[in-house]
């Protein structure tokens, strides 16, 4: 069941998979995703609650990720969207399962374009991009933080 591949895995990755994207449908989670995807976790496998004394989401900035987004967005007709990105974040939610987090130009009212974003960057996103992990969800953010849209990747 353990094993790092067959069906042990799918297992894995269908509980892990899971938490992180009710972690990301819970409003409640979203100032600390990490923390709900680790007590989902902890529940789905029997290990000792141990809440958190502090955040466990780490968010870095990635401009090198950023900046192969936008190239490639260039290249592919979604240059509009990419020049209206400002920030790229990862959040890591558990020592192998992460967000990406866009920040751009948008009001909370341009929901649209910030689906066209979305889609742009999963048809972009082709794997881990360098970074260790699982790269599990997009956040599109408008200009004042508020989350606009999520898609999977």
């Amino acid at each position: 069941m353990y094993a790092s591949d067959g069906k042990g895995a799918a297992v894995r990755e269908t509980v892990w998979g899971g938490c992180t994207r009710r972690a990301l449908d819970t409003k409640s989670a979203e100032a600390d995703r990490g923390a709900w995807v680790r007590g989902c976790l902890d529940g789905v496998s029997n290990a000792p609650q141990n809440p958190p004394t502090a955040t466990v989401t780490r968010r870095s900035q990635d401009p090198g990720l950023l900046n192969g987004f936008r190239a490639w967005a260039n290249d592919n007709n979604a240059r509009n969207a990419a020049t209206r990105t400002t920030e790229l974040t990862t959040a890591q939610l558990t020592r192998t399962d992460y967000d990406i987090e866009l920040t751009t130009t948008y009001t909370p009212a341009a929901q649209r374009q910030a689906g066209e974003l979305a889609k742009a960057f999963v048809a972009w996103w082709d794997g881990d991009h360098g970074t260790d992990g699982v790269g599990r969800n997009v956040l599109i953010l408008a200009s004042d933080g508020t989350r606009l849209t999520a898609s999977r990747l």
